[in-house]
Formats: structure tokens, sequence, C-alpha cells
């Protein structure tokens, strides 16, 4: 409920324009009956203010919930299609319960130092607070998790140096929290930069659900948005969240993934993704 009061006190402008259609609305309902009946209607300017308030308040929360879906925080798709749902909201990823999907490079770097990897990526975040005293741990749990993939040598100056294919997952856990791992971004050897298309997107997603089918034991799988920071996929955030909803579609089409999947965006989002018309669009 403190959510969707702060959304709605987002959306004031659209809020006072719902308040002075609903003066003019009423006032053009009392006049038409005074002209129509000759007759006054007896009404304080006060209770007039107060009755407009509450016609644009009903206003605003029909327009956000099943008009314009501004004050909606959270969606759920494919229950009717495969029977398992998918939950689309705004929130904080670690907050969540169960496992959480974090994308990395396809080199699987440890090294935070906002060369090789970012402090500020959520790879690098998950490393320098879950494995603060030796990031060497986490890289042997992940290769070792890995051993199914075959990576390719590469010659490179700085960082590791076994390359492993777009979607390939590891799973690893600190002593509060389960993640999976997931390559996405295409490592440049030249300045260590990385990139994603699209199609590296979905593989990405794909593999990182079939890795949660056979290890989260029917827990929650969060899934934040993939490629909208640093793997640099070059494309605006709503289309990435169409491009991951379309690797969990070709997924949930092999079966039963896990008890619940949801993709978490950050709170700062809620201006550049409307939930209703991406509900429209999925359902």
């Amino acid at each position: 409920m403190n959510n969707k009061i702060v959304r709605l006190a987002r959306t004031w402008p659209s809020l006072l324009g719902a308040f002075f259609f609903s003066l003019g609305a009423i006032f053009l309902v009392f006049e038409s009956y005074e002209v129509i009946t000759n007759s006054d209607i007896k009404f304080s300017f006060a209770s007039y203010l107060i009755w407009s308030g509450v016609v644009a308040l009903i206003y605003s929360l029909v327009d956000g919930h099943f008009v314009t879906g501004n004050l909606l925080g959270k969606i759920d798709l494919f229950q009717n299609t495969f029977g398992s749902k998918v939950t689309i909201k705004f929130g904080d990823l670690f907050s969540q319960s169960g496992w959480k999907a974090i994308s990395v490079n396809d080199f699987f770097d440890h090294q935070i130092d906002d060369v090789l990897i970012s402090s500020s990526s959520l790879h690098g975040h998950v490393v320098n607070t879950y494995w603060p005293e030796n990031n060497e741990e986490w890289y042997e749990a992940v290769i070792a998790d890995l051993s199914g993939h075959a990576p390719v040598e590469e010659a490179r100056p700085t960082g590791k140096t076994l390359r492993y294919p777009i979607g390939a997952t590891a799973k690893a856990e600190s002593e509060s929290e389960k993640f999976l791992f997931v390559a996405l971004g295409n490592t440049s050897i030249d300045d260590n930069t990385t990139t994603a298309t699209a199609e590296d997107l979905i593989c990405a997603v794909r593999g990182l659900l079939r890795k949660a089918r056979a290890v989260c034991s029917n827990q929650p799988l969060s899934i934040p948005l993939m490629g909208s920071g640093l793997a640099r996929v070059g494309i605006i955030n709503s289309v990435v969240l169409d491009l991951i909803l379309c690797g969990v579609f070709e997924e949930l089409k092999q079966g039963k993934i896990t008890s619940k999947i949801q993709v978490v965006l950050p709170e700062s989002m809620e201006d550049q993704i409307d939930l209703l018309s991406i509900k429209r669009k999925w359902h």
C-alpha cells in the first residue's frame, strides 16, 4: 500500500489534471441540472472541492490499474499458458528469497578493480559482498561447477584465460545467499569491455533457466534486468525485458523450471517500463 501511495504521488501532474477535469465535470453536471429543472442545488464550495478531489482520486486509481498501468507494482504472466507463473515486479533483488541470478562476463573474472570488473556492477557487488575475504574461492567454486562446459583458452594480458560460451551457468553459495552466475558479456581482449547482442541475452536466459531446473529444487528464482548495464546490449530497458521474457517463454515450453520465477526490476525504472503494456503483450 505504501508503495502504491508513492507511485500515486509520483503521478501528481496527471492527478492534478484529473482534479481540474473533475471540477469541470461536476460543475457541468450541476449547471445542466439547474438549467433543466429550473432549480438551485445547495452545495458548498468546500464540498464541491472535496468531491472533485474524490472523483479525481478514483479516476487516477482506475487509470493507473487498467489504462496507463502506472500504479502497477507487479504483474503475473504465463500462468494460463504453462501453469507456471512468472512475476515481474519492482523491488530490491537482494531482499528476495531463494536463488538469485547474476550475469557475468564470459571469463567469469573475479578481479573487482574497475578495470576487469566494475565494483558498481551486480557481478562486482556480489563477489565483494558475499566473498569479501577470498574472491579466488568464489572463482574456484564457479569453475568447479562449469565442468560440463568446454572453455577456450585465450592469450590475455590480464584476468582469467578460460573463455566460456554464452549461457554457461554455475551455482555458488555463500553463507547467506544462493546464486546462479550466467555468462552474458563477450569480453574484448584489448580493453576488457563487454558487449552482448539480443541473441546473446536470450541464450543466456535459457542457459540460466536450464541450470535452475537442475539445481533450484523448487525454490524461487529471482532474475534482475540482465543486459541493461555493462553487458551493453544497447537497447532500451523495456526491450531488454521483452528479450528476457522471450528466453523464459522458450524454456518454459520445455517444462517446469521451479516453483516461482520473478524478474525483479529496480524501482528507479518505474518511469521507464510500463507493466500494463507488458502484461497486454504477453498475457
